[in-house]
């Protein structure tokens, strides 16, 4: 089975049609989006038109929740305020209410997902550092989870003696005595100075 993990998009439909090639030709089994599927990009509607139809699972990610809940109080950046008031125009309250109900993390085929930590979803919080990822890998049982949020794909490995950081991550065999933390990257807005688009597949 082939799942594509997808994250970040961020409005920017020509980066989603991108990816959408990508994931056609690896001919994955269903697609995963970790949220932040709008704001800071000009095509929000597109974008949560396109992930509606052809996501199996949906997260919700911050900017999310601040477009679709008016919640300002988390937003500190005023161009990112901005923005979600003018993505906020652009969407129906149909698809308001779709984005409000999705849910911030999920336990999905022995994977945990969620946007940023997930031993607290929605906190916003920064997943980078060995230290970071070894705190959090504590918090969950199950062999892998994938994250968002940073903008850059980075794999955690973590075994009985030691935790390793693999950045851009391109091809890597798991193994059952490993514990995975996963960033798939940033579709929409990539932070790794690398301007391609990224995505995840995962296969077992």
């Amino acid at each position: 089975m082939r799942i594509a993990i997808i994250g970040d998009i961020h409005g920017n439909i020509h980066a989603l049609e991108n990816v959408e090639k990508d994931i056609k030709s690896q001919q994955v089994d269903e697609i995963v989006c970790l949220g932040d599927i709008v704001n800071f990009g000009a095509f929000p509607k597109e974008c949560l038109d396109w992930v509606r139809e052809n996501c199996s699972v949906v997260l919700r990610g911050e900017n999310d929740t601040f477009t679709a809940m008016c919640d300002d109080i988390l937003l500190t950046n005023p161009e990112a305020i901005k923005s979600a008031d003018w993505t906020y125009e652009q969407l129906s309250e149909k698809d308001l209410e779709y984005i409000s109900n999705l849910p911030l993390d999920l336990d999905y085929k022995n994977m945990v997902l969620t946007h940023d930590e997930p031993s607290v979803p929605g906190s916003m919080c920064f997943i980078t550092s060995l230290k970071d990822a070894k705190e959090t890998m504590t918090c969950y049982e199950e062999q892998i989870c994938f994250y968002g949020h940073i903008h850059i794909p980075l794999l955690f490995v973590k075994n009985q003696e030691s935790i390793k950081l693999i950045q851009n991550p391109d091809m890597y065999y798991l193994k059952e005595n490993e514990k995975y933390l996963v960033n798939c990257g940033s579709v929409g807005q990539p932070r790794d100075k690398d301007k391609r688009n990224c995505n995840s597949t995962l296969i077992f």
